[in-house]
């Protein structure tokens, strides 16, 4: 193969970015035309865009004078300064880098090009913030080490943030408003001096472990920039729902390099614009905690985010990276109408191989699938094969497709290939699909089959894998139960029940497996565990209270009313209840002391009555019993209950004859009242016998 054959071989396959397939006809030709100066400069330059410019220094005697050398020249020179700087930096040597610097600099002298202004490594952090003193500071703190310095462009706040970062070190700008991101964080660059720009948001945090990759970055300044993945928490465990994606973050601060889009902002277009390459560097992580849903919906960002890309689709209306995000952000707040119909005007502007194509074709089936269209659903994720974007996450919303048609075997097939197909690196989506849901998935579906062994062999797996996604410990509880395995069943769904989400579920398995084991005491912990959820929940704490009593564990229902009394406004019915069962503990003052506030919160009250009567008769006070009795059926006149213990008061005071009459109304009120007729009789028959 001659050179320029070869040459432009090489650089179609470079057009396609098959970087490591342009290598090929160049190594070949050479092996043909040993230190060629045209081949040996194009495959210098692949080799520094391979971050592999230790090769490419070999090849520099002859590269350098071939048409464009002095570019190589100057690659090579910023690279080995940059490196000697961070050597410096880092209190090591780098002997490589002092060989590079001189060899770049001799180079540079034979061929007459000035090397003095080349870049550095100072590393700049700017992040525009608004209203995150919860996050600003732990955001800071984890660019200790890293920077060289920070910028925060404060948008508005009415809260400490400014103050937080100024007292770290940072400097402190401030831009108004003005419904655009890119104009804030352009803002920021302004501010900046470092030669390189970290762009991280407030409740971010950069990963512990990137600085060595960070730096990797930093001394090849012949990329315009990075992408860097950034791991997005849906919830609060960072283990179970997690999107990761890879915009470009770290990049060199240039005339004209800025950001564009007034939500959703970019700054990769501007870089590439200037001819200069976005390369991805590994090793590098941020941590995302803001699109956790309570803080979503606490700032708002969803409904934020679709108004300012609305405005930006009016201008550009067929912006397919826009109309994406708004369909994200349809699918987030659950406008699935919404979300459907961006992402199919999406989908006709996905390039191949695009990041967001799968997740764009997943978001699109999921959304019909929550529509109810399942059928359509299906034909989505089959145009999504056809398009060349199949994968997990395609695989994934075809088996929730197929299992809500009740097609279960090859929604199994869809579940396996979905937990088996790798997920590029590169490609925005949920890489717990691929993890343990698609296993999730299928153990729903075994679950709804009936099969109980299999679902419990797949609920266990999903457990093990993520601990703290109880959702299928909870699952794996049910699948026991039913296998009769009632203990180990009740463990699980009480671990379960520590999860908001499936506390009251996980509750309910608990409470039939402690019914099987015959175990009502156990019920009544579950009870007071779930209530304890959420301690502000009166329908839980009922639960728990009628649990204890139905249990006739009284010193538990007086420790509930005593829970109760100290966190919600007493009635007169829960007054009565409290002493109810403070009297069951023998504690009769205090039931007493209950009473008499229940008397004051509802004086009509006749239950209240009752039980001070029901009080005063345990304690043998027969007297001032029946006097509570009567109060009470002053107000209840028609309580055959009331009448019947008013018997039984004056029985004991010997008032024999009114006994009796409170006996017979007892009666006539409730003709099967037999407990009444019992004491009628044993009343009639002493009385005969004192007649006698």
């Amino acid at each position: 193969m001659n050179p320029q054959t070869a040459v432009t071989e090489s650089r179609q396959l470079q057009s396609k970015r098959r970087w490591l397939e342009a290598e090929r006809p160049i190594r070949e030709a050479l092996a043909a035309h040993p230190n060629h100066p045209e081949l040996c400069l194009e495959l210098a330059m692949l080799r520094c865009f391979a971050a592999a410019e230790d090769e490419a220094l070999r090849l520099l005697p002859h590269a350098r004078t071939a048409e464009g050398g002095a570019r190589l020249v100057e690659i090579l020179a910023a690279h080995y300064k940059c490196r000697k700087l961070a050597a410096r930096a880092l209190g090591i040597n780098d002997p490589v880098a002092e060989d590079g610097w001189r060899a770049a600099r001799a180079a540079a002298g034979a061929i007459g090009i000035s090397i003095e202004d080349l870049p550095g490594i100072r590393l700049t952090a700017c992040l525009i913030a608004k209203n995150e003193e919860k996050h600003i500071e732990p955001c800071l703190r984890s660019l200790n080490g890293f920077v060289d310095e920070i910028v925060v462009v404060d948008t508005g706040s009415t809260d400490r943030t400014a103050q937080i970062a100024e007292s770290l070190g940072a400097k402190v700008g401030v831009f108004e408003w003005c419904d655009d991101f890119a104009l804030a964080r352009n803002a920021s660059l302004e501010l900046a001096t470092g030669d390189w720009i970290l762009w991280i948001d407030a409740d971010e945090r950069l990963d512990v472990d990137s600085k060595t990759s960070l730096i990797s970055g930093l001394v090849r300044p012949h990329f315009g920039g990075y992408t860097i993945q950034i791991l997005n928490f849906l919830n609060e465990s960072e283990q179970i729902d997690q999107i990761i994606h890879r915009p470009c973050r770290l990049f060199r601060k240039l005339p004209g390099v800025q950001f564009e889009g007034r939500v959703h902002e970019q700054v990769a277009p501007s870089i590439e614009r200037l001819g200069l390459p976005v390369a991805r560097l590994e090793g590098v992580r941020l941590k995302h905690y803001g699109y956790r849903r309570e803080e979503r919906k606490a700032k708002g960002k969803d409904e934020r985010n679709i108004r300012l890309i609305e405005r930006e689709l009016e201008e550009s209306p067929d912006d397919g990276f826009q109309l994406f995000n708004l369909a994200n952000s349809h699918f987030t707040i659950g406008n699935w109408s919404q979300a459907a119909e961006n992402c199919e005007r999406a989908s006709k502007t996905l390039a191949p191989g695009i990041y967001h194509g799968q997740f764009c074709y997943q978001l699109w089936a999921t959304s019909l699938h929550m529509l109810g269209k399942n059928e359509a659903a299906l034909s989505v994720c089959a145009a999504a094969q056809g398009a060349g974007f199949g994968g997990p996450l395609v695989e994934f919303a075809r088996a929730i497709a197929l299992k809500a048609l009740q097609r279960y075997d090859e929604a199994i097939e869809c579940c396996r290939l979905a937990e088996s197909l790798p997920l590029d690196d590169s490609e925005t989506g949920d890489r717990s699909i691929s993890a343990y849901k698609a296993r999730f998935l299928a153990a729903q579906i075994y679950e709804e089959l009936g099969d109980w062994t299999s679902a419990a062999r797949e609920f266990e797996s999903v457990w093990q894998t993520v601990p703290e996604f109880l959702a299928a410990r909870l699952g794996l509880a049910n699948a026991l139960r039913h296998l009769g395995e009632f203990d180990e069943a009740l463990e699980h769904a009480k671990a379960a029940m520590s999860s908001p989400d499936v506390a009251a579920t996980a509750a309910h398995v608990a409470k039939l497996c402690a019914a099987q084991l015959g175990n009502p005491h156990e019920i009544v912990r579950i009870q007071e565990a779930l209530w304890r959820t959420d301690v502000n929940d009166e329908a839980l704490w009922a639960q728990w209270a009628l649990a204890a009593e139905q249990a006739e564990d009284w010193p538990t229902v007086a420790r509930a009313y005593a829970e109760y009394l100290s966190r919600f406004e007493p009635t007169a019915p829960a007054m009565i209840n409290a002493g109810r069962a403070l009297a069951h503990v023998g504690k009769h003052r205090d039931a007493l002391e209950c009473f008499e506030e229940a008397a004051r919160l509802d004086p009509q009250d006749a239950n209240v009555y009752f039980n001070i009567g029901d009080l005063m008769y345990r304690c043998g006070n027969f007297a001032d019993s029946a006097i509570s009795y009567k109060a009470g059926l002053t107000l209840d006149p028609s309580n055959a209950e009331g009448w019947f213990t008013l018997g039984n008061a004056l029985f004991q005071l010997s008032k024999h004859e009114a006994a009796q009459v409170a006996y017979e109304q007892a009666i006539r009120i409730r003709p099967d009242h037999h407990r009444a007729e019992a004491n009628l009789s044993a009343l009639k028959s002493e009385m005969l016998r004192l007649a006698s």
